[in-house]
């Protein structure tokens, strides 16, 4: 299977001595976003080769941790909007999306109907160039102890990267 691994900024950084630097993508999807239901901008700064890969077929790999549980919100809030959408605007279709043991379908219709034109035009663009019928989106996620730890992080890009 065709998988691409995209770490999402800033705690996912955490994983990066673990994977091969060379298949390496940087996404960011922002809890605070999540959190203050900023649902639109959520789709604003979706990086465009996540789009493009999830439009390929590829399944896209998102690794990410989170200070106060397994999930981070943006994996169980965030990835969830944001494979809503695709699947509408994309096939037409409407999947059943479940967020911590609550199906929010009914609350995810109306923020689709709040979503601005330029943004519904950004998700649209990929269209024509999905090779699929399934978004094919994984998850790692884990608790972690340095949330927000800058010079952690640094340091981790730094030795990898250097």
């Amino acid at each position: 299977m065709k998988q691409k691994i995209f770490i999402n900024l800033t705690n996912g950084i955490e994983s990066l001595p673990f994977l091969e630097k060379e298949n390496i993508n940087f996404i960011r999807i922002q809890s605070s976003h999540c959190e203050r239901q900023k649902y639109n901008q959520i789709l604003d700064s979706i990086d465009y080769n996540f789009l493009m890969y999830l439009a390929m077929g590829y399944e896209c790999v998102v690794y990410d941790f989170s200070a106060n549980s397994e999930v981070p919100k943006a994996v169980y809030t965030g990835l969830e909007w944001i494979k809503y959408v695709c699947n509408r605007r994309w096939f037409g279709r409407e999947e059943v999306v479940v967020v911590k043991d609550k199906i929010v379908n009914e609350f995810y219709q109306l923020q689709y109907s709040k979503i601005e034109y330029k943004t519904k035009r950004k998700i649209d663009y990929f269209k024509k160039f999905v090779l699929t019928n399934e978004l094919k989106i994984r998850t790692i996620t884990a608790e972690t102890k340095y949330d927000n730890n800058i010079d952690y992080y640094k340091k981790i890009i730094y030795d990898i990267y250097k």
